[in-house]
């Protein structure tokens, strides 16, 4: 990515940012939490390919009831129980967002972490900044107490951390130039499809354009850069992630092909055997549910008008 490029990104990023971003009502969201550290990426070896739990048969309903579960519970399974430690992105508008303007993390999952870290009564939250494919290893390596970043739940991965319930239910699709002659999922074949590594998009997509030239990258925003420069054709990833692309029409003038190829179901990734915190924070989600802060959340950080549902929680 050359600098020039990403200083065309940031700058129309921190334009955007005032609008898009605003905090969500209620004195307990906006409650400051603190800035995310200058150096906080987190590094972890990559997980290792398991095979789905095998008593899995749907990811989107295989977390665990709240019970009767306490916050003392819950807080004696952090990696310290004054502190929670949670993994973000920091560069997709609307979800986990590091406003340049004042350095703090704006989006919807981060107000989601503030909540869930305000019920917990912590004392700190500290903000990780982590690519998509170091989330599910910092959490196995408890680097992190939790991750909240457009991860996507499946039976695979709930063999390597346990989830919460879903927040919310996105779609895979794909980005394009608008002067692309790309029309269909198929006119991928022998073109340059980029998406992060350690994503369901990029296992996914070959199952749809099986000659597709994979360009594989860490950082979401590279795949933008990538297609504005021309280095790639198309952007293959959740449609949520599409959508900030295309919020940012002064850097690259795109289209989505709006045909959703598979389910992307968003839920908090936690460690095994924590059970009781997994409880706890489906405790919390079931509140948000029930008061319309999840709904809120959707109002105030995703663009206008927002015709996405709040998904009911599943059980095993």
């Amino acid at each position: 990515m050359s600098a020039r490029s990403r200083l065309a990104v940031l700058a129309v990023l921190v334009g955007l940012t005032a609008a898009a971003c605003s905090s969500p009502s209620g004195s307990a969201l906006r409650q400051s939490l603190g800035p995310l550290p200058a150096r906080a990426a987190v590094k972890s070896t990559p997980t290792t390919t398991t095979p789905p739990d095998p008593g899995c048969t749907d990811p989107a309903k295989w977390s665990y009831a709240p019970g009767d579960v306490t916050v003392e519970q819950a807080r004696a399974q952090l990696n310290n129980r004054d502190v929670l430690a949670v993994g973000v992105d920091q560069g997709t508008l609307g979800w986990g967002f590091r406003d340049p303007l004042d350095g703090k993390l704006k989006g919807l999952e981060v107000d989601l972490l503030n909540r869930i870290a305000l019920e917990l009564g912590v004392k700190q939250v500290v903000f990780k900044t982590l690519t998509t494919g170091d989330r599910i290893s910092a959490v196995q390596h408890h680097d992190v107490d939790m991750v909240a970043s457009l991860l996507t739940t499946t039976c695979r991965r709930w063999s390597d951390v346990d989830f919460s319930t879903v927040y919310f239910d996105a779609h895979q699709d794909v980005l394009v130039n608008q002067d692309s002659t790309i029309r269909t999922v198929q006119d991928l074949n022998g073109q340059r499809v980029c998406a992060t590594r350690g994503s369901t998009s990029i296992t996914n997509i070959t199952g749809y354009a099986s000659k597709a030239i994979i360009y594989p990258v860490d950082s979401r925003i590279d795949c933008l850069v990538a297609l504005q420069e021309g280095t790639v054709d198309a952007i293959t990833s959740d449609d949520t992630v599409l959508q900030s692309f295309k919020r940012q029409e002064k850097v690259a003038q795109t289209r989505l092909l709006g045909v959703p190829l598979e389910d992307e179901p968003y839920a908090i990734a936690m460690p095994k055997h924590k059970e009781a915190l997994v409880r706890y924070v489906n405790l919390v989600l079931d509140q948000m549910r029930h008061d319309g802060t999840l709904e809120q959340l959707y109002v105030n950080s995703l663009p206008a008008p927002v015709t996405a549902t709040v998904p009911d929680p599943g059980y095993r």
